[in-house]
């Protein structure tokens, strides 16, 4: 069966002042994919997840996320999606189990709070304050906390900056799963190997533009040097004039 289109982005440009933080971008991801954005720092990204999040509002442009308009109605649209921020900030003092009903009083759409918890493996650390937890913990409660609306999309900005090699890869295991659960999935990261390995398409900016989106391979392809990774991509696209 073709999958529908979730998330269309057409000609959408966001300024600072005089800073161009995104510039004409326009893309599209599709229902159940693993989508990638890639970049250097102040290529865009961040700017970019905060608009198709409703978060901010473009100066141009327009974006639509499950048929809802990201911009004329980000107040609806937060009740479809799930949102880990990289600068996501957990209150010390709350229980995991505390944070995650918080977390759930915020939206009509809710999903079961004890099987997200099991889901999760977050059972023996429930009662446990927040700040007690590991980092690759403290990760998966945010991202538990991203899913306690049961939303069609998560957006995940840079969720595995500071980890450690098991607690990344733990980390993309609970998001391969959500794929297979048949979520939708848009990413932001440096991590280029899990990128290679696990997106469907990647898109990579520079200085704000979307300057190729294919997937992996194809990206691979596409480096006239014949790099063999995405690290190749990376340093290819998102710095050489193109």
């Amino acid at each position: 069966m073709r999958k529908q289109t979730v998330i269309q982005v057409n000609s959408v440009s966001k300024n600072y002042g005089n800073k161009v933080a995104v510039e004409e971008v326009s893309f599209y991801v599709k229902e159940g994919e693993l989508f990638g954005v890639i970049g250097s720092n102040g290529a865009g990204k961040t700017t970019l997840l905060e608009m198709l999040m409703g978060l901010r509002k473009p100066d141009n442009g327009r974006i639509e996320v499950l048929g809802i308009d990201a911009i004329m109605e980000a107040e609806r649209l937060k009740e479809f999606i799930g949102i880990h921020l990289h600068s996501t900030s957990l209150f010390d003092k709350m229980t995991v189990r505390e944070a995650l009903e918080l977390f759930q009083s915020f939206y009509a759409r809710k999903c079961d709070l004890n099987e997200l918890i099991e889901r999760f493996g977050l059972g023996p650390y429930e009662n446990k304050t927040v700040k007690r937890l590991s980092g690759g913990w403290q990760q998966r409660v945010a991202l538990a906390i991203a899913l306690v609306n049961d939303p069609q999309i998560i957006f995940l900005d840079e969720p595995t900056t500071g980890l450690d090699t098991q607690a990344r890869a733990d980390y993309w295991s609970l998001i391969l799963d959500l794929k297979r659960q048949g979520k939708t999935v848009v990413i932001s990261s440096h991590d280029m190997g899990e990128m290679q390995r696990n997106c469907d398409r990647v898109a990579v900016l520079r200085k704000g533009g979307v300057v190729k989106c294919d997937t992996p391979l194809e990206l691979i392809s596409q480096i006239p040097a014949g790099g063999l990774t995405m690290e190749a991509v990376y340093m290819h696209f998102a710095y050489a004039e193109v």
